[in-house]
């Protein structure tokens, strides 16, 4: 029995240290682009592109079904889903596999904004 207990506190604080170390290096990802472009001018950049559309030009019913699909607890937490997070990592663990993703709305808007912010286009 103390061996399994020992295991599971191990276990814990590895979960721990490594989601801390996420969290670290997320925000430090987060300083950088905002350090190397201010917020402000990345939205007047992007509300200059021709594709842009104001969000209350979209239908409440896309809106709605967007949410609904890909983070349905959008409005309760606070950018990061700890649930869904905690699920797709046990789901992964166990299939040995990426074969979930956990994030939230606000992660994927996240990682599309790193990606277009460093990515060159031809």
């Amino acid at each position: 029995m103390k061996f399994i207990k020992r295991l599971i506190i191990t276990i814990l604080l590895i979960m721990i240290i490594v989601v801390s170390v996420i969290v670290y290096m997320g925000y430090n990802m987060y300083q950088n682009a905002i350090t190397n472009q201010s917020i402000a001018s990345r939205i007047e950049e992007i509300r200059a592109d021709e594709n842009y559309i104001h969000f209350n030009d979209i239908p409440d019913d896309f809106k709605h079904a967007i949410v609904a699909i890909e983070d349905h607890r959008f409005y309760t937490h606070s950018g990061i889903d700890i649930i869904t997070t905690t699920r797709s990592m046990l789901e992964n663990i166990k299939e040995k596999d990426i074969v979930a993703g956990g994030s939230t709305i606000t992660q994927q808007l996240r990682k599309t904004y790193v990606f277009y912010s460093r990515a060159t286009f031809y």
